[in-house]
This record gives C-alpha cells, structure tokens and sequence, in this order.
C-alpha cells in the first residue's frame, strides 16, 4: 500500500516543488499539493486541509510536509488533528526526491520520516569561498 505524500504550503510552492520532482524522477502518483492562497484565513485553510486528508482512507498513514513551522499551513494540519497524519515541517526537494525512492520500496511511515529527516540533515550545507 502506497503511503499518500501531502505536500502543503504558501502559495504555488507546493506545485512547484511537486513538479521539479518530477522533472527529475518522472510522473509520480501519490503526491498530492495544497496550496494556501492570499486571504485563504487559517480557518479555511483547516477546512482544505481536512477535506483532503478526509479523501483517503481511514486506515491508511498519510505522510503530510509543510514548507514552514508555525505558519498557516503547519497549523492547519494540527488543526485537523488526524491520527493518520505524520507531519514534517521545512520540506525540500531533497527530502522530498529520497522520500520517494524510498517509498516504492516502503509502507512504513517511520522509515520515510526517519529518511526525510536524515535527507534534510544532510543536504543543508554551507560552503565559503575565500
């Protein structure tokens, strides 16, 4: 059983995060984008939000990234309040690519956020040219 990728966040961020994806990796089912948009309000958000996790499953795990902790779209999701969500916070496309290698080969949540977070760890560098 395919995990479901929620990628959530301000403006088409999500879209375009989404997409560059897939430019690298080919068209990739399960993936799904929720874009918060100018006056959308945090309850109105919340109300998206649910509406999308509430499109799958009542069983299945749903691994849901926001671009931002703190900001309407993370708080939307805890407003939902699902039990089906794991929620990870500061989404790039690194992390997002490495999840899903990993999920053709993976239904445990656990192993993808361990993934995402280690990717997220290792892919943020500096570098200082003198």
């Amino acid at each position: 059983m395919e995990i479901p990728v929620l990628v959530i966040g301000h403006g088409d961020f999500p879209i375009a995060l989404i997409n560059s994806a897939q430019m690298l990796m080919g068209e990739r089912e399960g993936v799904y984008p929720l874009c918060l948009r100018e006056g959308d309000g945090l309850e109105n958000f919340i109300q998206k939000v649910s509406e999308l996790v509430m499109s799958f499953e009542a069983d299945r795990p749903l691994l849901v990234f926001v671009d931002l902790q703190g900001g309407t779209p993370w708080n939307a999701v805890l407003g939902v309040n699902d039990k089906r969500v794991c929620l990870v916070t500061g989404v790039n496309l690194p992390m997002l690519l490495e999840v899903l290698v990993l999920r053709d080969s993976t239904a445990d949540i656990d192993q993808l956020v361990d993934c995402a977070l280690e990717t997220a760890r290792i892919s943020v560098t500096m570098r200082k040219f003198q």
